[in-house]
């Protein structure tokens, strides 16, 4: 485990924690107050904050408390979580390898990894989880030697991955959340408009479709439907948006990148509980655009409309 510091906060990156992160001193001082599985809880949260495209998630004395109030995953997002973790690891006919008890693996990256993912909270409930899936169909072990592990998905598997895949939010609709105000009608349309689809997806602003339903329900389906979110907190001085603060925790909750801007007259007001996200801040919009463009190819990767160049 590697580890730095910058006065403030330790950074660390952690197979067992699933990989980067960093933690306040104080946070630190409370971790003792963590059972294992609140700990294996907290490195789920540490996973789903990395997919929503934060390098180095912030664990705080707020995260720590509101850690003691989640609840485990199911069984069938453990399963699917781990599948889809073999399916970024590894190709047709390779394996992610550990060894078993007495001869060793807790202290392996591959197998830490593998916990952390799956939320199991020690080795031998590892093999027991692994041991389930090959009883699935989903796995097999292809270790030939005593002791040596070599998980691999089977035909079965590697169909369900797909399935999982495939299941995956739109590939080219992007949600929106800003303040509804004359005064960011530029930023949307000569900036967050124009970058998304640069970078090959298709806006949607909630304000700029139509629809019959309550704006809560239609803002909560659209959301689902997207492959990330950009939330804009720019607002008027001392009025912060409350609604892109709940579209972008609402996102992030489910899994889905959230990527932030700020204007620079409006960074002094964003809350102090998403300061740790790495906002875009920007002057005009085409500094929004060319920013935005760049974060969304380097966190998301191009959509699916982006277009050849000539």
């Amino acid at each position: 485990m590697s580890k730095e510091s910058d006065g403030d906060s330790v950074y660390l990156d952690s197979p067992r924690a699933g990989g980067k992160y960093k933690i306040t001193g104080t946070a630190a001082s409370m971790l003792g107050q963590l059972d294992v599985m609140r700990r294996a809880l907290l490195t789920t949260w540490l996973s789903k904050q990395r997919r929503a495209g934060i390098e180095y998630p912030a664990i705080t004395s707020d995260t720590i408390n509101s850690v003691k109030t989640l609840q485990p995953l199911t069984t069938t997002e453990r399963i699917e979580r781990t599948l889809l973790h073999f399916n970024r690891h590894v190709r047709v006919g390779e394996a992610i390898e550990f060894r078993a008890p007495p001869y060793g693996g807790a202290s392996d990256p591959d197998a830490q990894s593998l916990m952390a993912i799956s939320e199991t909270l020690y080795l031998d409930e590892l093999i027991a989880f692994l041991q389930l899936l090959e009883e699935m169909g989903l796995l097999v072990d292809k270790g030939k030697a005593i002791g040596n592990l070599r998980y691999t998905p089977t035909a079965a598997g590697w169909l369900r991955i797909e399935e999982l895949v495939l299941q995956a939010p739109s590939t080219s609709q992007a949600f929106v959340a800003m303040w509804f105000n004359d005064a960011v009608l530029a930023a949307y349309f000569d900036g967050i408009e124009p970058a998304i689809r640069d970078a090959g997806y298709r806006a949607v602003r909630i304000d700029q479709k139509e629809h019959n339903n309550k704006i809560d329900d239609e803002i909560i389906a659209e959301i689902r439907r997207s492959k990330f979110v950009v939330a804009d907190f720019t607002c008027e001085k001392e009025k912060v948006r409350g609604g892109v603060y709940y579209e972008a925790g609402f996102a992030r909750g489910l899994g889905i990148p959230v990527i932030s801007t700020v204007s620079s007259a409006s960074l002094s007001d964003v809350h102090f509980d998403t300061r740790q996200y790495n906002h875009i801040v920007w002057d005009t919009p085409a500094t929004l655009r060319k920013l935005l463009a760049a974060r969304i190819g380097a966190v998301i990767g191009d959509g699916p409309l982006k277009s050849a160049p000539q």
